[in-house]
C-alpha cells in the first residue's frame, strides 16, 4: 500500500476511535486535560505495575497543597525536582500545539513516579525558543533570554525550599542548547547539583533503528512524536489526509509579513534557512502515517529508563557530597 493509502485508513481509524473514546484502547485525553484546576498540558499516566500504587497526580507539585509540599521536605524524602520545558509551537496540520511541552511533562511524571517519593515534577515551561516556527500560525516564541530567565527563576525558587537536586527535562530541540549553554554559571549560582536533558536523547539510535520506519530519530511531528500521542494522548491527534494537507496549498518558503520575517531572521538567522521548508513540512505530514500506539508505548519506556536512572545518580551524588556532573 502506498503511503497515501496508508495514512487515508489511519485517519479513517483515527476518526473512527476518536468518536469512540479510545484508540487501541488507551482512553480519550481530551476530557481530562480540561478538568478544572488542571493545567491544559496535564500529563496523564497511569500507575506503575508491580509496585505500590501511587496516585499519578502526587508527585505534580501544582496538585499539592503548601502543608503537603511542607511536610514532604521536612520529612527529608523529597530530594529532587524536575521541571519540563517544551513549546507552543505547529506540529503540522494533525498534532495539538501542546506537544513539545506536553511529551516533556510526561516523562517528568513517568520517571517522578519510578523514582517516589524522592522526586516531585515542577510546573512546566510552556512556551520556549521556537522563532525559526513563526511561519506557522499559532506558534508562540520567547526571546531565548526570557526563557533562560524563566528557568533560572523556576530552579531558584525550588533552591530556596531546599531543593538540591534539578533536572530540567526538555521536550522541545530549540530549547536544548539555551539550556545547556546556561548551566556551567547556573552550578556556580545555585550550589546544587544541576543538569538538563532532552527527553528523546535517552533513547538509544539502534533501538530507534529497529522500531522507526522512516528516518530513525525522533523528528518533529512525524512518525516519532505522532506515536507518542497515540500512546497517551489520542485525542490531541486530529485526522488530516494528504488530500486534504494538499489542498491547503501551504508555503512557508515566501510571502511573509514583516513581523514574521523579523521573527525567522532573529539571533541573526538567514532567511534562506527557510528554503526547502515546503517539501520538509511535507515530508512529516507523511512520516505521520507510520505512527501506532504501540511505537509509542516502547519510546515512553525506554526514555522513562534511562532518565530515571540519571536523576538517581544525580541524586546520590548530592547525597554523598560528589560533584556533579561526575565526568
Amino acid at each position: 500500500m502506498s503511503r497515501r493509502g496508508i495514512f487515508r485508513s489511519i485517519s479513517t481509524a483515527v476518526t473512527g476511535a476518536l468518536a469512540a473514546g479510545t484508540i487501541d484502547g488507551v482512553p480519550d485525553a481530551r476530557a481530562s486535560a480540561q478538568t478544572p484546576g488542571k493545567l491544559p498540558f496535564s500529563a496523564l499516566s497511569a500507575p506503575l505495575s508491580g509496585g505500590p500504587f501511587v496516585n499519578p497526580e502526587k508527585v505534580l507539585l501544582w496538585e499539592n497543597t503548601r502543608k503537603e509540599i511542607r511536610e514532604w521536605l521536612e520529612s527529608g524524602r523529597l530530594k529532587a525536582a524536575i521541571i519540563p520545558t517544551g513549546s507552543i509551537e505547529q506540529h503540522n496540520e494533525h498534532l495539538a500545539l501542546v506537544a513539545d511541552v506536553a511529551n516533556a511533562t510526561l516523562i517528568a511524571q513517568q520517571v517522578a513516579l519510578r523514582l517516589y517519593p524522592q522526586v516531585i515534577v515542577a510546573p512546566p515551561s510552556p512556551c520556549g525558543y521556537a522563532f525559526y516556527h513563526m511561519a506557522r500560525k499559532g506558534t508562540i516564541t520567547l526571546r531565548k533570554s526570557t526563557f533562560q530567565a524563566y528557568v533560572f527563576d523556576v530552579m531558584s525558587s525550588l533552591q530556596a525550599h531546599g531543593i538540591r537536586t534539578i533536572l530540567a527535562l526538555n521536550g522541545h530541540s530549540g530549547n536544548h542548547q539555551p539550556l545547556k549553554d546556561m548551566l556551567p554559571e547556573w552550578r556556580k549560582q545555585l550550589g546544587i547539583t544541576l543538569d538538563s536533558d532532552s527527553y528523546w536523547l535517552g533513547i538509544p539510535k539502534d533501538f530507534l533503528a529497529k522500531i522507526m520506519e522512516s528516518n530513525p530519530g525522533p523528528g518533529h511531528a512525524g512518525e516519532f512524536e505522532t506515536s507518542m500521542f497515540l500512546a497517551y494522548c489520542p485525542g490531541r491527534v486530529r485526522s488530516v489526509t494528504m488530500e486534504e494537507y494538499d489542498a491547503a496549498q501551504l508555503n512557508y518558503e515566501s510571502d511573509f509579513t514583516p513581523e514574521v520575517r523579523e521573527f525567522l531572521t532573529r539571533d541573526g538567522r538567514p532567511l534562506e534557512r527557510v528554503r526547502g521548508e515546503n517539501a520538509r513540512d511535507r515530508k512529516r505530514q507523511e512520516e505521520a502515517s507510520l505512527a501506532t500506539a504501540e511505537k509509542g508505548e516502547a519510546f515512553i519506556t525506554k526514555a522513562t529508563g534511562s532518565l530515571t536512572q540519571k536523576l538517581q545518580q544525580m541524586i546520590d551524588a548530592t547525597e554523598s557530597g560528589r560533584p556533579w556532573p561526575t565526568r
